[in-house]
């Protein structure tokens, strides 16, 4: 398949590690969610993506044929709606029969001072960013995984975990995904399925940059690594994860964030953080 040099480092994964595999990603029309696609793809993987976004999710999968890689299900969804992923997941099984592999990635969060966070603004992002997460990986667990006894999740959360500046409600609901995939490893594993979750740093992304308007290079002064995040790397940890090579991982969120966690939000990307915040308002 045809890779840009942005992606040159999945060459590091062996063509063909997934193949005869099926994947569902959701948040799969763009940044974290369209990378493990390609790479889901790339590494010979059947793939579903799901988002509220028809275009997008056509964008992905015109991406993925021009990789040279298999047909993608595109299956527009709002996660947060029970029924609707229900819909959905009848799709996906008759399409393939069964699944492999799923990765929760959907999500989505606004920066504001924890005392100014609405009822309605905290429940909106904690029902993306968790209650979804809940919902759809417990019914591919009932309706797939167990049956077949076998699988793999990977939930994508986000660092610092302590907590981070303007973020009370995504940090919150970040980790309590962390801790359901710790309690689904332990309760699953009798079945064959495993559990991860990523805890990614400050990618650099189409969405990132239009949604906080921070400056790049403010972002990644304060970083260990001197820059910021590609989402081909968080694709390729995910990758890696639900690969033959992670078969004994199960239950661990796994942090990958450039070192940003080891110095929590430095004084200059606070301010930063502050600055969008109180432009919001």
């Amino acid at each position: 398949m045809r890779l840009a040099e942005s992606e040159s480092i999945w060459k590091t994964l062996a063509e063909g590690t997934l193949a005869g595999r099926t994947a569902l990603v959701t948040g799969g029309g763009s940044g974290i969610g369209r990378s493990t696609a390609r790479l889901l793809a790339h590494l010979g993987a059947r793939v579903a993506v799901v988002g509220r976004r028809t275009e997008e999710l056509a964008a992905t999968a015109a991406a993925i044929d021009a990789d040279g890689g298999p047909a993608v299900l595109a299956l527009p969804t709002d996660v947060r709606e029970p029924q609707e992923v229900d819909a959905m997941l009848d799709r996906l099984v008759e399409a393939f029969g069964g699944l492999d592999f799923l990765v929760n990635n959907a999500g989505g969060q606004f920066i504001a001072p924890a005392e100014t966070v609405s009822t309605n603004g905290f429940r909106a992002v904690t029902r993306l960013n968790f209650e979804a997460v809940w919902y759809l990986t417990t019914r591919v667990a009932q309706r797939v995984m167990i049956p077949a006894r076998q699988g793999a999740v990977v939930s994508v959360t986000m660092t610092p975990r302590r907590g981070m500046p303007g973020m009370a409600h995504s940090s919150a609901a970040r980790a309590a995904v962390e801790s359901l995939t710790s309690t689904f490893a332990q309760e699953w594993a009798r079945y064959g399925i495993r559990l991860s979750a990523v805890a990614p740093g400050i990618v650099l992304t189409p969405g990132w940059q239009a949604n906080y308007g921070l400056d790049p290079a403010v972002v990644a002064s304060v970083i260990p690594v001197g820059r910021m995040q590609a989402p081909e790397e968080v694709a390729g940890l995910i990758a890696f994860l639900l690969s033959p090579l992670g078969a004994y991982l199960t239950g661990q969120t796994y942090v990958a964030d450039g070192g940003y966690e080891l110095i929590g939000p430095s004084n200059a990307l606070q301010a930063a953080f502050a600055g969008s915040a109180s432009r919001q308002q």
